[in-house]
């Protein structure tokens, strides 16, 4: 009796064994789609987990840098991390998968924040912007601004932006008027270049409709010391177009605000 007792008790040890095994193989292993990523200050941003168990411990090296969360509720089963941004700089966040006890370093950079200003190309001849629709505008004492376009091939980790040309801006109020003037290259043809021989000239773009909540929006994110009123803006208020026209040419501008990532190691 004693014998078969035993005997039952290592076929279960067997079995379980095998289980927690089988259990284990069909766990993959946890991987991310880069190395590292970017975020900006005050800003937030989502880490997809390209597969792994579901259940994670995470740690973060140089906290006063940026924080992390576990995210729940998305279809990708393998997980989702939430990043915030606290203070520019750079840090370590180290994931550890509970099941499959393996452990992922990521470098998290933490940039100075930005406004994106997407221009309509519908009907727009600006021999500029109507190439390079996207304008990153840097919350950075120089005021760096980025011509973006998507000649890019946008793939799960890629947007598909590219970064053409940079110049510098300012926003300035004149007799009530609001102003964003764009200090940028051009060569013969009027195109934006990127040759250092040529002396970069402002091309002054006054904002002719907007919304409060656009000029609060930018007042936030540029630091522009404008005073716009805080609070909550009503939903139905929150509107992100914007009419713009040039002084000199007359070009016609129209576009929106957009939450757009900048392409990673563009910022300092």
């Amino acid at each position: 009796m004693k014998t078969i007792n035993l005997y039952r008790l290592l076929l279960l040890l067997l079995i379980i064994t095998f289980v927690g095994a089988c259990k284990n193989d069909e766990t993959e292993s946890l991987n991310f789609y880069n190395d590292s990523y970017e975020v900006p200050i005050h800003g937030t941003r989502y880490i997809g987990i390209k597969s792994g168990s579901g259940d994670y411990s995470i740690q973060v090296k140089n906290t006063g840098i940026f924080s992390a969360s576990e995210e729940y509720g998305w279809s990708n089963s393998a997980g989702m991390i939430l990043i915030s941004g606290l203070l520019t700089g750079e840090g370590t966040l180290t994931v550890i998968d509970n099941v499959t006890k393996e452990t992922r370093n990521l470098k998290i950079k933490v940039t100075h924040n930005y406004e994106v200003f997407r221009v309509s190309t519908f009907e727009n001849s600006h021999p500029v912007l109507s190439k390079t629709p996207f304008l990153f505008l840097i919350n950075n004492k120089a005021r760096d601004v980025y011509f973006v376009d998507k000649s890019g091939q946008q793939t799960i980790t890629d947007n598909g932006l590219r970064v053409q040309g940079k110049g510098t801006y300012t926003f300035t109020v004149e007799n009530g008027k609001t102003y964003l003037t764009l200090i940028y290259a051009t060569d013969n043809n009027k195109q934006l270049t990127n040759n250092a021989a040529i002396a970069p000239a402002p091309h002054k773009i006054q904002i002719t409709k907007n919304s409060e909540y656009v000029l609060h929006r930018l007042d936030e994110n540029l630091s522009l010391n404008w005073e716009t009123p805080a609070g909550s803006y009503p939903i139905d208020q929150q509107f992100l177009a914007m009419k713009m026209e040039e002084v000199d040419t007359g070009y016609k501008i129209d576009g929106s605000l957009e939450y757009v990532e900048i392409p990673q190691d563009i910022l300092n």
